[in-house]
């Protein structure tokens, strides 16, 4: 039925849009759902808790940090050449520090298929395998035959994946939680705040550019490096302080790393009114993610308040 009756909205994405698929894998006795939207270009992935206590619906981030981590140990090891993936500059950095450790390239793209798809077809020219790439919007391409978005072999790749980790005696939650001990918890404040006036978020925008003059901290916590997408441009840990990536006017984008290992992105929606943020730490292997959660928690505040200036500015935040 094209007009997807069974759900509000045909999004795998959306909250209840799996309420469906995990009761009838209820009734059937199955422990995992893999669920692709309409254009099968998607793939969400929930499982059912051993408690009892209901299902666990996966992040994009963490399907994305778990399809990467299973192409490289199941292929990218082996391949003979240097492997390469890709993801979205607002999706977790988790991905990039797996291959810092385990010694693969990485790198940040912009966002959407469209950026992450050519710049894995351009290494792959460079010499490297690009084996995987993937944005947080549970969009995933493994392998380098199709430089986009698949969730038909996305779903394959991690039903694979799942084979292997429940064959060893384990959940897909579990073995999460195995890389999450080995290289660090990573934690992340996504959302947005609701702004109808152009002029404030350009008055928000330039107060972070500063003239130029961009900030060293942001309360008590001392900036590594900024990033600064809109035009001209700006990088701070580039020799010509310009950006590898592309540039907007229209649409900026400013990445904030600070030295505790925080990364905080902002950039204005191309199609809603609304101010997008995405705050991520990552905690060092061994430290209990509640102590991260905490850590990020207070930050986050800290952060949003001095930078958005929420009540100032007229912003009404999505979380009320």
């Amino acid at each position: 039925d094209h007009e997807f009756p069974t759900v509000p909205f045909p999004n795998p994405e959306e909250k209840g849009a799996l309420e469906l698929a995990t009761k009838f894998a209820e009734e059937h006795g199955c422990d995992i759902v893999l669920a692709n939207d309409p254009d099968a270009d998607r793939l969400a992935v929930a499982e059912k808790r051993q408690d009892g206590s209901g299902w666990n619906t996966l992040t994009g981030d963490q399907i994305g940090t778990m399809l990467g981590h299973w192409i490289w140990e199941s292929i990218g090891k082996h391949c003979g050449k240097p492997v390469a993936m890709c993801a979205s500059t607002v999706s977790s950095k988790m991905l990039a520090a797996i291959a810092k450790v385990e010694g693969f390239y990485f790198e940040d793209t912009l966002t959407g298929f469209k950026w992450i798809g050519s710049r894995s077809v351009e290494l792959g020219k460079e010499g490297y395998r690009s084996l995987f790439a993937y944005e947080e919007a549970i969009g995933f391409c493994c392998g380098d035959v199709v430089a986009d978005k698949d969730g038909l072999t996305a779903l394959g790749v991690m039903t694979e994946l799942a084979i292997s980790v429940y064959g060893n005696g384990n959940t897909l939650t579990g073995h999460m939680q195995s890389l999450y001990d080995k290289y660090g918890e990573f934690v992340s404040n996504n959302g947005y705040y609701f702004c109808y006036e152009p002029l404030t978020i350009e008055k928000i925008i330039n107060g972070m550019r500063n003239g130029g003059k961009y900030m060293t901290s942001v309360g008590p916590y001392e900036v590594e490096s900024i990033r600064d997408l809109g035009y001209p441009g700006y990088d701070s840990t580039t020799e010509n302080k310009k950006p590898k990536l592309p540039t907007s006017k229209s649409s900026p984008m400013i990445t904030i790393r600070f030295k505790n290992g925080t990364v905080a992105q902002f950039r204005a929606s191309g199609t809603e009114p609304k101010f997008k943020y995405y705050i991520e730490l990552q905690g060092k292997p061994g430290v209990k993610r509640a102590i991260v959660e905490r850590e990020l928690d207070t930050m986050s505040k800290i952060i949003l308040e001095k930078l958005l200036r929420p009540k100032e500015n007229g912003l009404m935040s999505s979380k009320l």
